[in-house]
């Protein structure tokens, strides 16, 4: 049901103001299904919280491509979704011990995308909020793979 309502393709970046759109300073560009989107969004949120939740059932279907898709999102032009998407990959790393490196990798890959290829992207903030969450838990002396992170992805 998640994946069906909530992986789409996202829409063709638009500028509805022209050349002097600010997306700092201008109001944001909403979805218009963002009401059955929210609902998507609050469902899954409240089953990854259940008490009776089970991580071991649930890696049948929160998996790597879910994940992938997951933060292709971040990309959206709406804020109240990438603020859901932060809580939502937030709770996913904290429940999937199998993915924390993957969503790390991809985490970086996102970065590395956007420092070094196209120079945009929609959904930094939210991602270096959930980066900071995650730095946070690092245990120090910090592991091989962590300080390549560090210095190679989010220096530049």
């Amino acid at each position: 049901m998640v994946s069906i309502n909530l992986f789409r393709p996202l829409a063709p970046r638009s500028n509805p103001y022209g050349v002097m759109y600010d997306p700092e300073e201008d109001e944001p560009i909403l979805e218009a299904a963002w009401p059955h989107i929210q609902i998507v969004y609050e469902l899954f949120l409240r089953f990854i919280d259940s008490p009776d939740f089970n991580a071991g059932m649930a890696k049948n279907f929160i998996d790597q491509k879910f994940v992938t898709q997951l933060l292709e999102l971040f990309d959206s032009e709406d804020p109240r979704e990438r603020d859901y998407l932060k809580t939502t990959l937030h709770r996913i790393y904290g429940k999937f011990l199998q993915l924390r490196s993957f969503i790390r990798t991809s985490i970086r890959d996102v970065f590395c995308t956007f420092v070094y290829e196209t120079g945009r992207h929609n959904g930094v903030a939210e991602i270096l909020e959930v980066l900071g969450s995650i730095i946070n838990g690092y245990a120090v002396p910090l592991r091989d793979e962590h300080r390549n992170f560090l210095t190679k992805v989010l220096l530049p």
